[in-house]
């Protein structure tokens, strides 16, 4: 596995995308994403929100039957698109909660260079000390050109308090510290406003912060599809255009309406 660390966004080729698996895989690490005052005031925003629960989108395919893992999290969107977005059922969460998840969504998808074809999923994860996460993968083993993203959200973190999200050769059940430690392949530190971009077929988990760390929680937000389709500038310019075209005439035929 190689592990690449970046301090700006880079656009995805042919030549650099898919991202591989297990042991041929590449982790790509942006420091810095987003700018100091937009990564507080996201933050802020995420955690004063109402709309954390206890809940995740990790599945189990454990005999036992039992959770992968279960975290305090929260769904901004499943199976978006730009028409149509679709709010979690059972959840007390406003419009007002995704304005900027929106925009992240924009910012990684312009940065990058791609655009959805099939998006998945879009929400937060929270751990506190001992909530380990367990080896788990993001889509299905057929899903070429999926692309899983994670941001790191917390304003402050020591180092002492860990928090390692970690990669394994293969799918392994049981907890991090008894059964992984064998099949581990590579590791990224926790480290506020880091993201990180990887294919989702890889196995890996978020190690639960340190005791030390008391009652702080490791944050993160999750956005994840089955497919992407890589875009060049010109191509992301013409699409914005059109879209800009679309909404103004949209809403010239309303005004044409209201005059009559």
């Amino acid at each position: 596995m190689r592990i690449l660390y970046h301090d700006k966004p880079f656009k995805l080729t042919k030549d650099t995308f898919p991202f591989g698996v297990h042991e041929e895989a590449t982790v790509h690490v942006v420091d810095n994403f987003l700018t100091p005052e937009l990564h507080r005031f996201w933050d802020k925003q995420i955690t004063n929100s109402n709309m954390w629960s206890k809940t995740n989108q990790v599945g189990s395919d454990s005999k036992t039957g039992l959770p992968q893992h279960s975290f305090w999290g929260g769904t901004f969107f499943n199976n978006m698109d730009d028409t149509d977005d679709k709010m979690p059922d059972g959840q007390d969460i406003h419009k007002k909660d995704t304005y900027f998840a929106h925009y992240f969504n924009r910012k990684c998808e312009t940065d990058f260079g791609f655009t959805w074809v099939n998006f998945d999923y879009m929400g937060l994860n929270s751990q506190t000390q001992g909530l380990d996460g367990t080896c788990h993968n993001d889509c299905r083993p057929d899903a070429e050109w999926n692309l899983s993203i994670l941001w790191y959200t917390n304003t402050f973190w020591n180092p002492k308090w860990g928090g390692d999200l970690r990669f394994y050769g293969d799918q392994v059940d049981g907890g991090i510290q008894e059964d992984m430690d064998n099949h581990e392949i590579g590791r990224v530190k926790f480290k506020p406003n880091r993201l990180l971009l990887f294919d989702g077929r890889t196995s890996h988990g978020a190690e639960a912060p340190h005791p030390s760390a008391r009652y702080m929680d490791r944050r993160s937000v999750v956005l994840r599809g089955t497919e992407v389709r890589l875009v060049s500038w010109e191509e992301q310019i013409r699409e914005k255009t059109d879209k800009s075209r679309r909404f103004y005439r949209e809403v010239g035929d309303q005004l044409q309406e209201f005059r009559v």
